[in-house]
């Protein structure tokens, strides 16, 4: 026989991979779970058991064949879940062809198809199973492929509509232009139009179609028209207005209705001089007929208000670049650029799916189109004539910003003429505002920042606003939030550079200001305890926002946030070093408890260097400790130390005590993440003493419940609860109700390991109902701290859920430290619930982690839980090894509660082998946890009771 690892054997490897993936996307990371599954299907080759004839190998073969199959299906649902359907239809349709009774595949393959915009393929896919199911068993569809197919059946609202009632007499009159064959999408819009296009009993209908050029008015009008010409038997006439095009004047309404009245048929003797006369005749004609009319291209509602039906029954379709707000009775539908899917399925249909297999590329391009129906016809267009390109090439091309709008083009067409004609229907102050807005280097802007840059009232900036808002040239993702689509950004960016330097300059001077202004006052309310240098500005803005109270600020910091971020980083690019060395200063508390540390380490270096530049040495100090407590929150514990012991030397220098203070404190934190909790006692001693001299009853406050966390993990649970409660109490004192919150959370986990957990619970929840709304980094705590006693009261299901939770946000902050503590805990439920596997997976990706940025005591944890997986599976050895390592780390670092565990697990592990080895490891145990004075010390007692070595004196006891 021969042995070798289950992981050699691909059959088994393939279950294992399985598994993983299922536990990792249970973790929350689906790419990862996506790429395990496509790992595990190139393990299949072929036929399984090839040749081997015999009932046993058939049915082995077919269970071999039923697990990959699951593995397939588990793989789609997952990429399902990251919006791959468009690039799912094919390999579904494969699998439901070789397996045209299994519901699940059907099921997948409808969602991929109605998710890619094509709804009657999904229902056409329903209809061809039914009808097999039925006529080949005799049974109908399982009930959730019933429900799936209704709930297509009522997204699709087209499919409701009757067919064409019947064909007028005569000839009707149809001059629409052809409907696209590469039309995509737009489901949901054409779902509301239709519903909209519903006649009137006494008013004609007419729905109005606005939004940006290029965005696909005319293409989603025309579709339209199509689809209800059964609807309108007498005609479906089609005029455009050339309100935006760069050949033609704007069509005149008395021009208007001369061509409609021709197209109807109308002879030209008939026609009067009079634009009044001729809007009555028109009106007349309409009024024995069912006719679809599509205005296309309206310049605004001057030029198509005579061009307007009088009776009901017939529709109206209006497109324009403007809202059309000056027409009563009117339906409209603002038009926004195309969702990610939908825009790349347009793109493959107008190159041919063959050559847009690089889906990544493909993804990318259609956001450097931004999304844009016309964009994306130019340059799919130009890429379908240029066979040897690839999309990657397009993407090059076109990640330039400055030559991007330049790249977007074809033959005579360009996508900057399209923006050029909006620019030109605006009036001199609207394009000189227009101008100022390509200044704003953020994403968006309100009111108040756009009266800066615009050295403006709020009147005037809010009728600047709503003005470019209707002709389509900036949008409103939120009230009073606006912003321009990526492409008009650009163009709107070369308007502007083409203005003096002094002028560009002055403007931004006036942004830059605002922003600087209006965030120190904001800080200021968010943390009034924070010691901070004065920032004057020589000209503060005339229009600021309502920033009262806290809440004020925090919603207002909220809002802007990206915007101070680009800011800040465009301030260090541009060479503004005043406020390249301020901004990120006011920012750091806010994006601290925001989470936001990436952005916020690489403010504070280009702060260091603005600094530096300025010749400011205590700035520069200010900096290198923002600095180093970013670092300390991502885990970059070495480099963390570096800067806050180089700017605790500056500040020493300068014999600024509050600065020394809040930099001993840091340095205390930065080592207790080493592990070296007594170095991390003596650092928090000295800023305790620092901050007490100063009277900095906030810092006293941080200071205390940092030692309480020394302690804690120095094992000294009473000393640690009494400085956790002494900060609360000082937390109370002074109002500060964050600073309670976490007192009252660091109180819990004392009590959680003193073996309370009903009393945690209470401080918990407690800490929750508090208020204010915790910073993700401390709802992350929370999270993973409720689940700890979840797990403790063995509800292990709903302890999970907290732990995935807390993962979450950890991932999405980037605190390693706290991931990897929050994966040694989910493994930790894994392990209780009996699933092994998934347990060592969360364990190994725990540990990694922490040998990954020094966490020691975590790296411990972990080893140690490692050794309970080898001890579940019998692997006794193994377990002895990991259990070895952990108690060596957990010794190093002076964790005795760690030390004690491993011994108590090194006991049970060598209980089967040698006993006297095994009562000596829990007597060491023993001493640890009756020191400490957790409940584990009673359990290890009544262990010792129940065994009893053979050969044991009180030398080897």
């Amino acid at each position: 026989m021969l042995e070798t690892n289950p992981w050699n054997v691909d059959y088994y490897r393939s279950g294992q991979l399985r598994a993983q993936a299922r536990a990792i996307a249970d973790s929350g990371d689906i790419q990862q779970a996506v790429r395990l599954l496509n790992e595990e299907s190139a393990l299949w080759r072929g036929e399984p058991l090839a040749g081997l004839p015999g009932s046993w190998a058939a049915r082995t073969r077919k269970n071999m064949e039923d697990e990959r199959l699951r593995g397939a299906i588990d793989r789609v649902q997952f990429e399902l879940h990251l919006g791959r359907h468009a690039d799912l239809v094919v390999e579904l349709s494969d699998l439901v062809d070789g397996n045209p009774y299994n519901e699940k595949l059907v099921e997948l393959l409808m969602t991929a198809l109605y998710r890619s915009g094509r709804q009657v393929e999904a229902l056409e896919v329903y209809r061809r199973v039914r009808q097999h199911l039925v006529n080949g068993f005799g049974t109908e569809a399982g009930r959730q492929l019933q429900e799936l197919h209704g709930r297509i059946l009522q997204g699709d609202a087209s499919l409701f509509l009757p067919p064409g009632s019947g064909i007028g007499t005569g000839r009707p009159k149809n001059n629409l232009p052809r409907d696209t064959s590469t039309f995509t999408g737009r489901t949901g819009e054409l779902a509301r139009l239709l519903d909209m296009a519903t006649p009137h009993k006494t008013a004609v209908t007419v729905l109005a179609i606005d939004g940006m050029a290029g965005v696909g008015k005319s293409a989603l009008a025309v579709h339209l028209a199509h689809q209800l010409t059964g609807q309108y038997p007498d005609g479906q006439l089609h005029l455009k207005l050339y309100g935006h095009d760069p050949e033609n004047a704007p069509r005149e309404p008395l021009a208007a209705l001369d061509l409609l009245l021709r197209i109807l048929g109308i002879p030209a003797a008939r026609i009067p001089e009079g634009l009044e006369e001729r809007a009555t005749l028109w009106r007349a004609e309409l009024t024995r007929r069912k006719a679809l009319v599509v205005l296309d291209g309206a310049a605004g509602h001057e030029q198509i208000s005579h061009l307007l039906p009088g009776a009901p029954g017939c529709l109206v379709l209006i497109t324009s670049r403007r809202r059309l707000t000056g027409l009563d009775d009117v339906q409209s539908l603002s038009l926004d650029a195309l969702p990610p899917d939908d825009a790349a399925s347009l793109f493959r249909r107008i190159v041919g799916h063959g050559r847009a297999r690089e889906a990544d590329a493909v993804a990318t391009l259609m956001r450097l189109c931004g999304y844009l129906p016309m964009a994306i016809h130019l340059v799919g267009n130009r890429f379908r004539h240029r066979s040897s390109w690839q999309v990657s090439d397009l993407v090059a091309r076109l990640s330039d910003s400055n030559r991007r709008l330049a790249e977007i083009r074809g033959d005579n067409r360009e996508i900057s003429a399209a923006f050029e004609l909006s620019y030109q229907g605006l009036d001199r102050p609207h394009q000189e505002a227009f101008r100022l807005f390509g200044l704003h280097a953020g994403a968006e802007f309100g009111v108040e920042g756009s009266a800066a840059l615009l050295e403006a009232d709020r009147h005037t900036t809010e009728r600047i606003l709503d003005d470019l808002l209707d002709h389509h040239l900036i949008a409103e993702p939120r009230r009073g939030r606006y912003q321009f689509h990526d492409l008009i950004r650009d163009y709107a960016r070369q308007l502007s550079a083409d203005r003096p330097e002094l002028e560009r300059r002055a403007a931004r001077a006036r942004l830059l200001d605002f922003y600087l202004h209006t965030a120190d006052r904001a800080d200021r309310l968010l943390h009034p305890q924070r010691a901070r240098p004065p920032i004057e500005i020589s000209d503060p803005p005339g229009v600021l926002p309502r920033l009262e109270t806290a809440e004020d600020a925090r919603k207002w910091f909220t809002e802007e946030l990206q915007n101070l971020i680009h800011l800040a980083g465009h301030a260090a690019d541009e060479h503004w070093p005043r406020h390249a060395a301020l901004l990120p200063g006011v920012l750091s508390e806010f994006l601290d408890a925001s989470g936001h540390w990436m952005d916020a380490a690489t403010l504070h270096k280009r702060a260091i260097n603005a600094w530096d530049e300025l010749g400011d040495e205590a700035g520069a100090a200010r900096a290198r400790g923002d600095l180093a407590r970013v670092l300390w929150r991502t885990g970059d514990l070495d480099d963390a130390l570096a800067q806050a012991t180089q700017a605790l030397a500056v500040q020493r220098s300068l014999d600024d005590q509050q600065a020394m203070a809040d930099l001993l404190d840091l340095i205390s934190m930065i080592h207790i993440y080493l592990s070296e909790f007594t170095i991390s006692q003596e650092y928090g001693l000295l800023a305790l003493q620092t901050r007490r001299t100063v009277g900095d009853r906030h810092g006293e406050a941080e200071s205390l419940s940092h030692l309480g966390i020394a302690w804690w993990h120095l094992g000294d649970y009473p000393a640690a609860g009494e400085r956790m409660r002494e900060a609360l109490a000082v937390f109370q004192e002074i109002g500060d109700l964050l600073g309670q919150q976490k007192a009252l959370n660091n109180i819990g986990d004392v009590e959680l390991r003193l073996g309370d957990p009903a009393v945690a619970l209470q401080y918990f929840e407690q800490a929750m109902a508090i208020g204010p709304e915790m910073g993700p980094q401390h709802q992350a705590i929370w999270f993973n701290n409720v689940a700890n006693v979840r797990q403790r009261l063995d509800d292990l299901t709903g302890a999970n859920q907290y732990y995935r939770n807390a993962v979450k946000l950890y991932q999405e902050i980037g605190d390693r430290r706290g991931e990897a503590d929050a994966l040694t805990n989910i493994g930790s439920c894994y392990a209780r619930m009996g699933r092994d596997g998934e347990a060592f997976i969360h364990y190994q990706k725990a540990r990694n982690i922490a040998v990954e940025i020094s966490e020691r005591h975590i790296e411990a944890q972990a080893l140690r839980h490692i050794g309970d997986v080898h001890q579940a599976a019998g692997r006794h050895d193994h377990a002895l090894g990991n259990y070895a390592r952990a108690l060596e780390l957990a010794g190093a670092i002076g964790d005795l509660y760690e030390q004690a565990k491993a011994l108590d697990q090194m006991g049970l592990s060598l209980l089967g082998t040698n006993l006297v080895r095994a009562e000596k490891c829990w007597r060491q145990a023993l001493a640890l946890y009756a020191r400490l004075g957790v409940p584990e010390a009673d359990d290890i007692r009544a262990r010792l009771d129940t065994v009893q070595a053979p050969d044991r004196t009180d030398s080897t006891a």
